[in-house]
This record gives structure tokens, sequence and C-alpha cells, in this order.
């Protein structure tokens, strides 16, 4: 409820907040005062050969006397390239999917977000963001392309079930698809790359001046047998020998 000084004030918010043809000629002269903005502008097109914007309409917080009224061929401009006197506004942007028109940037980030598709696996691991795609048929195709698809019926009816290689696709394959199979089928090959590098031999171990074979080889433990059984034999030639009595 709101509450006013004088009548004079309170006629001229009424006037404003009124659906009042804008384009009639004032009072006193009978003009055109719909109830309803979408009579006004039925008015405004049918008798007057202008229109509103409507995405302005919608977005714009403004009151119907305010409105900006173009004619169709004026309109178009209006959506495809803003103001042309200057002004800051630069036009709707149009949404390639769907052919439509947003009220601004905002309005079309939301609306890609909500209607189309983003591959959550790119911006996760490669860092791309706002990169949209029409449907889910082009994201599994993307997924196809350039990622690892699980092709288990049930996974692509789940849909967005794809990884980043092919090493996180055969672990899912190994516990979800093959939980209940006998463990000898559970045995799945992991592509897993690795380096051998050969340590020198002045990093190698020595024993008594000799060079073993590699730790926990069978070749190192017979040698380090023969080589302790070697030493024992050398130490009991060492011995003085007893001699005989008279």
């Amino acid at each position: 409820q709101s509450f006013f000084d004088d009548d004079v004030a309170l006629k001229e918010t009424l006037a404003l907040r009124s659906f009042a043809c804008v384009k009639c000629p004032p009072a006193p002269a009978p003009g055109y005062k719909a109830t309803t903005l979408k009579d006004l502008r039925g008015h405004l097109s049918l008798r007057h050969k202008v229109v509103a914007c409507e995405l302005c309409v919608d977005n714009r917080k403004v009151f119907a006397q305010e409105f900006e009224l173009f004619l169709q061929k004026d309109l178009r401009i209006h959506d495809q390239h803003g103001d042309q006197d200057g002004g800051p506004f630069k036009g709707h942007p149009l949404c390639e999917f769907c052919k439509l028109r947003m009220y601004d940037d905002n309005a079309l980030w939301t609306h890609l977000r909500k209607s189309h598709y983003t591959c959550h696996l790119c911006e996760r691991h490669r860092g791309v963001t706002n990169e949209f795609l029409n449907n889910y048929d082009d994201l599994e195709a993307h997924f196809r392309s350039l990622h690892f698809t699980c092709e288990d019926e049930g996974c692509l009816e789940q849909k967005f079930v794809a990884f980043n290689s092919e090493v996180e696709l055969q672990a899912h394959c190994a516990q979800t698809h093959m939980s209940n199979a006998p463990r000898r089928s559970r045995q799945v090959a992991l592509p897993v790359q690795w380096t051998l590098t050969r340590r020198p031999d002045a990093d190698r171990a020595t024993y008594s001046g000799e060079t073993l074979p590699r730790s926990g080889s069978r070749e190192r433990e017979r040698e380090e047998r023969r080589i302790t059984q070697d030493n024992r034999n050398a130490a009991k030639s060492d011995e003085p020998k007893e001699e005989a009595g008279p």
C-alpha cells in the first residue's frame, strides 16, 4: 500500500503505472487505455504498426509507458546490433544451437548450461570451460572421439560413463562388469608403461673383491655359497699343523 501527500502525485503515479497508449493523442483527447499489457501490445501492433522488444519487456524494470517501440525492421537491428546511437547496448546474444536470442550474456550462459551439454572430462583434465555441445548425441560422439566410453549396454543407457584414459576404463570394467564373473575371468590386462635401467657396474655389491649378481637372484645365492665355502677352505689351509711327538 502506498500513500501520497497530494492528488497530483497520486494521478501522475497512476498514469505511469497504467497501460495507456503513448502513441494515441494525450488527454483531453480520447486515447486508448488497455487493461493488460497483452492488450496494449496488441493495440500498438495493429493500430500503430510498432512493437516492443519482448526480451526488454520481460527483463528490464521499466513501466509500460517507458517501453522503447520499434518498427519491425528496426526491431531486427535492435536485436542484432543494439543501440544505433553509440549506446552501450550491443544487441541480444544468439544461441547458435536454438537460434534464439537471450537478453544478455548471463542469460545466454544460463540457457546453455540448462539446455545444452558440456564435457566434464575436458573441464576437469584439460581446463576447457564454456565449450558446449548441442545435445547428448553430440556429447557421446565427443566422448568416443577424445575420451574412452564404456560400451556396455547398461552404461550407455545410464549416460555420461566415459573416462579420460584407457586404464580408467578397464578398471571400471573390471570393477563394475566382472564382479559376478568367475575369478579366472576377472583378470584384465592393464597397459602399464615402465622402463628398466641397468645399474652401473661400480654400484653393484661386491664381496671378497668379486662382483656379485643382482640381489635376490638364484645366481647370487649360489655365488655367495661358493665364495663362503672357498673362504672356509682357505682358512683351514692356513691353520698351523700339529707336529708329531718323539
